[in-house]
């Protein structure tokens, strides 16, 4: 056999035509005693490539916990445009239940501060929209009703009065000019104006918002039919709450707390009654402790993971050897315990515990302690798991619902310093507090993997340290880029061995070649040929 250049050779190999072994086969017998050490080195690549993906997951789990519990909690929402705000504790919905005598004529909601108690509402009246109605059937109509070439839109009143000309010229219909108007705008501001038109009522313009400031004009001709046009002035809500007058703009506002959305004008005095809402708070507050022990099982058990040092990653060449289901328990075990023991998910889980069991300094209400409402930490081997006390946390929800809300969601007013801002932390939020620290560290070990976003959105600056400090380099990438700098060498060393090898094989068949021509020569002297 002749092999011209093969497999990182130099120059011409030649194999088995003197000797009649089959030497690639053995030279790449040799050359697999070699590899060991490179594979080895593929094999510590990938386990550290699992370690990475492990700590990802870890991450993932912990940022999804955080986002899913605040939306379920009602702390975060999410605009039509997909962007994520918060929520005040004061404006969530669950805490107080409000019932009115008249749904028909009034609809509420509570917020977490409404005042509870009885009160009393009458509806003198509801906010409505400017609204002009022009009596006319097409573009020509309208023509003749305006003073001047072109239709003249002014809204606004004061220092915030916006004008804008339709050039009616240019429009061949009343769907053209209803689409002009609801996009009208002076210097990129809107008008605040909806047009719309039907034949048996004709074009109807009105402000979008309620209130008896909003108003707008139309350039109409002074001599012309009063009967062509119908104007309603803009009104603002009236009502009287528990006796006392109160005016608005718009038919949806909050008094103390109670959210009000005004269907109709009352006949008689509508009663609000406002209480606790014992069970939908306790179901928040179970909710998320179920979740938050989730999570903290799941870390446990991967701490707490056998490491199996005998199961290597596998290469190609035995998997090839294995069936997929062997193939499938082998890595099940080759990826257990990458994470046994870690150092920052055990200190995660420490203080996690720790801080739950601290008192919660500065809260006006009765409780400044876990225990106090029915919460305490179960068996240290549990990793920080808690356990409620149903009827205990259910009286503290009923007794004072505003300091079971400080004690867990209290916010530190102006501290920087990281042990005044967790003594003067609510309980949940000591609880995201201390997983997005760690979060922070395991993403200087293995980066943010692919849920760079995702991460973000659980706080915004948490990859800060990471692109500054780091450069957006993990240590395991480090660690990754050093075993390939080896592996780089290593295969170098390779390349050159299998070509010694090759020479060696080569040079021997030269000299075996050459022996067979002298003995061919040396009997065909003697006659024997």
């Amino acid at each position: 056999m002749i092999n011209n250049g093969k497999k990182g050779g130099k120059g011409m190999r030649i194999g088995g035509i003197a000797s009649g072994m089959d030497t690639e086969q053995i030279v790449n017998d040799l050359m697999k005693v070699e590899r060991l050490r490179v594979d080895k080195l593929f094999q510590q690549e990938q386990t550290i490539k699992w370690r990475q993906e492990a700590y990802n997951d870890i991450n993932r789990k912990l940022a999804n916990f955080i986002l899913d519990s605040k939306k379920n909690l009602g702390l975060t929402r999410t605009t039509s445009t997909g962007i994520l705000l918060s929520n005040s504790v004061e404006s969530l919905g669950w805490v107080k239940k409000v019932t009115t005598s008249d749904e028909d004529a009034l609809k509420v909601t509570a917020n977490a501060n409404a005042m509870i108690g009885s009160h009393t509402v009458e509806i003198k009246q509801l906010a409505q929209a400017a609204r002009q109605t022009i009596d006319v059937q097409n573009i020509d109509e309208l023509k003749e009703l305006i003073d001047g070439d072109k239709l003249i839109l002014t809204s606004g009143t004061g220092e915030d009065v916006k004008t804008v000309e339709i050039d009616l010229e240019s429009l061949e219909t009343m769907t053209d000019l209803v689409r002009a108007i609801n996009n009208a705008a002076d210097n990129n501001k809107s008008l605040g104006l909806r047009a719309a038109f039907d034949k048996d009522i004709g074009l109807v313009i009105s402000t979008k918002n309620t209130g008896e400031d909003e108003v707008f004009e139309i350039n109409f001709k002074n001599d012309i039919d009063p009967d062509k046009i119908k104007e309603v002035e803009g009104k603002d809500a009236i009502i009287e709450f528990n006796g006392k007058e109160v005016k608005k703009s718009s038919n949806n506002f909050s008094v103390l707390g109670i959210n009000l959305q005004l269907e109709g004008v009352s006949t008689n005095p509508i009663t609000i009654n406002v209480s606790s809402d014992v069970e939908s708070v306790y179901e928040k507050i179970k909710s998320f402790i179920d979740e938050y022990n989730k999570i903290i099982d799941d870390i446990t058990e991967q701490i707490n993971q056998k490491f199996y040092k005998d199961y290597h990653p596998l290469s190609n060449e035995e998997k090839q050897a294995m069936k997929d289901r062997d193939i499938e328990l082998w890595e099940e075990k080759a990826k257990s315990g990458l994470v046994q023991n870690d150092p920052t998910l055990t200190r995660m889980l420490q203080t996690l515990r720790s801080r739950l069991y601290e008192k919660v300094e500065g809260v006006g209400g009765s409780f400044d302690h876990i225990t106090q409402i029915g919460i305490t930490t179960g068996r240290y081997q549990d990793g920080g798991k808690l356990v409620i006390d149903e009827q205990k946390l259910k009286n503290a929800i009923n007794n004072d619902p505003e300091g079971v809300l400080e004690l867990l969601f209290k916010t530190p007013e102006g501290s920087d310093e990281n042990d005044e801002k967790v003594k003067n932390s609510g309980l949940v939020n000591r609880i995201y507090d201390t997983m997005v620290d760690s979060m922070k560290e395991i993403i200087s070990k293995s980066g943010p993997g692919e849920d760079a976003a995702l991460l973000r959105n659980v706080r915004s600056n948490i990859l800060i340290d990471f692109v500054t400090e780091q450069s957006s380099i993990s240590l395991l990438d480090k660690d990754i880029e050093k075993l390939n700098q080896r592996i780089i060498r290593e295969e170098r060393i390779l390349a050159q061995r299998e070509d010694s090898y090759w020479k060696r094989f080569t040079a021997m068949e030269k000299a075996m070649a050459a022996m067979q021509q002298q003995s061919m020569w040396l009997m065909s002297q003697m006659g024997f040929y």
